[in-house]
């Protein structure tokens, strides 16, 4: 790895990652000095996690003291060689470190595509039951604009993630930020379901098996629909809008 692409990184808020690596190049040059000034930048960054998640605070003063953390970092990376060498010393060579859970990069691709497979699906299967009657032109239509600003959050979220890192630097797998296989499990259960659910609904719907007449079995629909949303869409919006945060942390 070169010295340039870590601060392409440092650049890209990438503040963890660099973090690691700079850690592992400091003690590859036997640099105490280099590891003193990390293991300080380390625990500054760490604290203003805290302070984040603690509200004790201001915005302000948070992202000043990050940048002060970033400057202090960039210094330290200038000081390194053009050509990193992030082998411990005294590792074996070929020993992989072994990693829990997905890499962050690759569960967020999973995910947007898996949230447009969705999409997709959610809207043909209201067109395919208005084709066999099960909506009306109105229904179908009106239907598919109470879904669709949900998903359109979602998907906007996501996508500007993508192009906001269109020209990251490739980090190395072992310092790649990875999600606990936790988070993975909860997220392959709640997508599905939630995805499931309106799937569910929009059937009966269109089997009228809500309600008694047309109006009421429409309005049936419409209402558990807003539940799926209020059950469902709360912790799909919470996992993506964590996963697919601005700031790298």
């Amino acid at each position: 790895m070169k010295k340039s692409e870590l601060l392409e990184l440092i650049a890209g808020d990438e503040i963890r990652p660099v973090l690691e690596i700079a850690s592992r190049c400091a003690t590859a040059l036997q640099r105490d000095d280099f590891q003193e000034d990390i293991l300080l930048l380390t625990s500054q960054w760490e604290n203003l996690d805290r302070e984040e998640r603690s509200g004790s605070v201001s915005r302000e003063d948070l992202q000043q003291n990050r940048n002060a953390v970033k400057k202090g970092l960039i210094t330290l990376v200038s000081s390194f060689p053009d050509e990193l060498n992030i082998t411990i010393v005294g590792e074996k060579p070929g020993k992989e470190k072994k990693i829990a859970g997905i890499e962050e990069g690759r569960f967020k691709r999973q995910i947007f595509f898996f949230m447009l497979a969705a999409k997709a699906w959610i809207v043909y299967w209201i067109l395919f039951h208005k084709n066999t009657g099960g909506f009306t032109s109105g229904e179908a239509l009106a239907t598919i604009s109470l879904l669709l600003p949900a998903f359109t959050a979602y998907t906007t979220v996501m996508l500007g993630d993508i192009i906001r890192h269109r020209h990251r630097p490739v980090i190395p797998k072992e310092f790649a930020r990875h999600v606990s296989r936790t988070l993975q499990t909860v997220t392959w259960i709640v997508f599905p379901a939630y995805v499931l659910a309106l799937h569910c609904i929009i059937g009966e719907k269109a089997a009228g098996t809500l309600a008694d007449n047309a109006q009421a079995n429409y309005e049936s629909m419409t209402a558990w629909l807003a539940i799926v949303e209020s059950a469902f869409g709360v912790y799909v919006g919470q996992i993506i809008n964590e996963v697919f945060k601005k700031e790298g942390k």
